[in-house]
């Protein structure tokens, strides 16, 4: 049975020794940061998610809420164009490669566009050539889960975090509480924790949860343009 974030903070502050209000109120906004650490800066099986995407005329996709970043230069996936079956993949390309191909005819049109890219800043897809008709298709995409409020005391310590290793958050807790006791065994139990979390992201992945395949970092590597090879 998964435990609730009241459960994992009483359990981490009865190790360290000091189960006070006010720091049990910090411990909350403080597993909420933990938990947005942990969940950004790794891709965890259960972050994904698959769901309806619509592409209008413009060309122009509003990305579902909670969007992190696409599963990968595939997973686009348009189903119908206008109401009629028409199947096909969009690839997504970076930024620069969209501006080379589409601004030789920004107003292209075509039955369903080929490519599109993302502009995280606001975030918000682009694609071309513009659909001539609405695309509907599905979309397979990282999601961060928001904050769990911290105004409602009881409704916080019930919740079940999405985040799926306990013992993990237990530890983490724990380590962060003892610098309020300026507790000499901090530096150990950081060292502790860090191969928890190696031990959890080798654990966390069914067999085909996740692609095998690991791209390049695409704010490094681009595509070869200008004749390069």
């Amino acid at each position: 049975m998964r435990a609730t974030r009241g459960d994992i903070l009483d359990q981490a502050l009865q190790r360290v020794g000091n189960t006070s209000v006010s720091l049990k109120n910090a411990a909350r906004s403080r597993l909420n940061r933990i938990l947005q650490e942990l969940q950004q800066g790794w891709d965890w099986p259960w972050l994904w998610r698959l769901g309806p995407i619509t592409i209008p005329m413009n060309g122009f996709i509003t990305l579902p809420d909670m969007f992190v970043k696409p599963e990968d230069d595939q997973s686009l996936l348009i189903e119908t164009v206008g109401g009629s079956p028409n199947r096909g993949v969009v690839t997504e390309v970076d930024h620069r490669d969209f501006q080379q191909r589409s601004t030789s005819d920004a107003n292209v049109y075509a039955t369903r566009p080929r490519i599109w890219t993302i502009d995280y800043s606001v975030p918000i897809g682009r694609c071309w050539p513009l659909p001539q008709d609405t695309c509907a298709g599905t979309f397979r995409y990282k999601i961060l889960p928001p904050d769990m409020p911290t105004s409602d005391a009881n409704a916080y310590d019930q919740d079940v975090p999405l985040f799926q290793w306990d013992f993990l958050l237990i530890d983490l807790m724990f380590e962060w509480a003892m610098s309020y006791e300026v507790d000499p065994r901090r530096g150990d139990q950081y060292g502790v924790n860090a191969e928890s979390v190696n031990r959890a992201r080798g654990g966390a992945f069914p067999e085909r949860s996740y692609p095998a395949f690991v791209p390049l970092d695409p704010t490094i590597f681009s595509r070869p343009w200008r004749g390069n090879v």
